[in-house]
């Protein structure tokens, strides 16, 4: 149980700079990629190759490598400065510690560009370059990726787990820091009046992330939407949707956490 007291909660979340932006796409991709792989069907192996082509996008664009290893070494630098701090839990400090250490030098491992070698694969090749057609991998446009879909499921989640392999040391980089910047701030309860919440940020605070929690079940729902000094935040309802989301007129009561590490 978490959030909202102590109920069962959903989050919003909105990025505040573009380093969080591409961390969060890339978390949610990693974490659609272990529902397809651990599924058996033609269509969750469909998913997984999907999703890996989607995350290999994301990697070619701009140097993601020198990002992840910029941002965990300014988080290493930062808990490093944490450990003269008094009732400091110094075990768990350093497990994170030892574990941006860990990580930067997986990185480092990586020659050239992240997920380099999974680009010259013939198939992940032929995926991408269909990939942005609708429909483009029938099996009349790609008959090797259809035969490969009909390899018993054992062998194709073998396949995926290795390709998938090959980009673990981006996804655990991933996790830590994004876990590590959504635990960095306490939830505190806000109300939002008539619908609206708006806040200034501290100008010298570099707000990474801004976390709204509602509990699951609420009928409405959040869109954030700010800057690293400003954020709104407005509640909608979509009863239908057919409909286009309303702005409510009622006060809410909602717990918001501006994250920053």
């Amino acid at each position: 149980m978490d959030g909202v007291q102590g109920r069962t909660i959903i989050a919003f979340e909105q990025p505040l700079n573009e380093r969080m932006r591409i961390l969060m796409r890339l978390e949610h991709l990693f974490q659609q990629s272990r529902f397809a792989i651990d599924g058996d069907s033609e269509w969750h192996s469909r998913l997984a190759l999907g999703t890996l082509v989607e995350i290999l996008d994301i990697l070619t664009r701009g140097d993601v490598k020198s990002e992840l290893m910029k941002e965990l070494d300014r988080v290493g630098q930062m808990l490093h400065r944490l450990e003269e701090k008094p009732g400091v839990d110094t075990d768990r400090l350093h497990h994170y510690i030892n574990e941006c250490d860990r990580l930067l030098d997986r990185l480092r491992e990586h020659k050239g560009q992240l997920g380099a070698s999974l680009r010259q694969d013939e198939l992940l090749s032929a995926l991408s370059q269909r990939s942005g057609i609708a429909g483009g991998t029938c099996a009349f446009d790609l008959p090797g990726y259809h035969y490969w879909l009909h390899l018993p499921a054992q062998s194709r989640r073998q396949a995926l787990e290795d390709w998938f392999g090959v980009l673990r040391a981006v996804q655990e980089a991933t996790d830590l820091i994004l876990q590590l910047v959504r635990e960095s701030a306490t939830p505190r309860s806000q109300v939002a009046r008539d619908g609206v919440y708006q806040r200034n940020l501290d100008r010298n605070t570099p707000y990474q992330m801004v976390r709204v929690e509602l509990p699951e079940g609420s009928p409405w729902f959040a869109e954030i939407s700010g800057s690293k000094h400003f954020v709104t935040i407005r509640f909608l309802e979509q009863p239908s949707t057919a409909d286009r989301a309303a702005q409510i007129s009622t006060d809410v009561e909602f717990s918001l956490r501006c994250c920053m590490l």
